[in-house]
């Protein structure tokens, strides 16, 4: 059965560049896995499967709308930060809260990648939800609970302080697209994750500002996180 990690795996591989590695990745993903989730989300899984397996072959196709998109046609910003009313305030402190959590579990970006991002792309975010979700589950198999808390709780704030903040805004103008049938369908899957998500931790989506607020901090990420 595919998990949350996976999942997650699938969402960050497919709003990165769509290179022939990554189409690889989750190519061999979708077929060594055949059960889902339940409900919505197993439907939007299982629909996503079926669209990519039919257009397997339209990589290149997929390239050129994916720069329209996200690079230079730019109809969609795919950083976090370029959501914030103060961006110009706010854009380094939020960078340095993002890089907090991502070196408190030694999570870097590759430098030598070709198709580097930085490190609010929605692909990077949902890349280390992946670290995250593999984390907790190593941690439960080796009995460390205490670890096992710190993970969790680690998810609950990135998701409340980052992914959540934006992602549910960044899903709804992804479906305001005419065409791009392979993001529409990623997003919704996105959505279904984020919103399951939200209810585990007692997340009020309704608290989440789409013009990604937020209230002051005396300093960037301090919190012991480390597992």
């Amino acid at each position: 059965m595919i998990g949350l990690m996976t999942l997650y795996k699938i969402l960050s591989l497919g709003f990165a560049y769509p290179d022939e590695e990554n189409w690889n990745m989750i190519e061999n993903i979708l077929t060594r896995n055949e059960d889902f989730f339940e409900g919505d989300l197993s439907a939007q899984v299982e629909g996503f499967k079926r669209y990519f397996m039919e257009n397997r072959d339209k990589i290149d196709d997929l390239k050129s709308e994916y720069l329209t998109i996200f690079d230079v046609g730019r109809e969609i910003v795919p950083y976090e930060t370029e959501y914030m009313r103060e961006k110009v305030s706010r854009k380094a402190f939020e960078l340095a809260d993002i890089a907090g959590f991502y070196s408190a579990f030694g999570f870097s970006v590759n430098d030598e990648v070709k198709n580097k991002e930085a490190l609010d792309h929605m692909a990077v975010e949902l890349e280390f939800m992946a670290l995250l979700e593999w984390k907790e589950q190593y941690a439960k198999e080796k009995g460390q609970m205490e670890n096992v808390g710190i993970v969790r709780d680690a998810k609950m704030k990135f998701l409340k302080e980052h992914l959540a903040k934006w992602g549910f805004l960044y899903c709804r103008r992804i479906y305001g697209l005419k065409g791009a049938g392979f993001y529409i369908r990623l997003a919704k899957i996105l959505e279904c994750v984020l919103a399951l998500q939200c209810e585990r931790y007692h997340i009020d989506t309704s608290l989440l500002d789409s013009e990604m607020t937020r209230d002051s901090h005396s300093g960037v990420r301090s919190d012991e996180l480390t597992c």
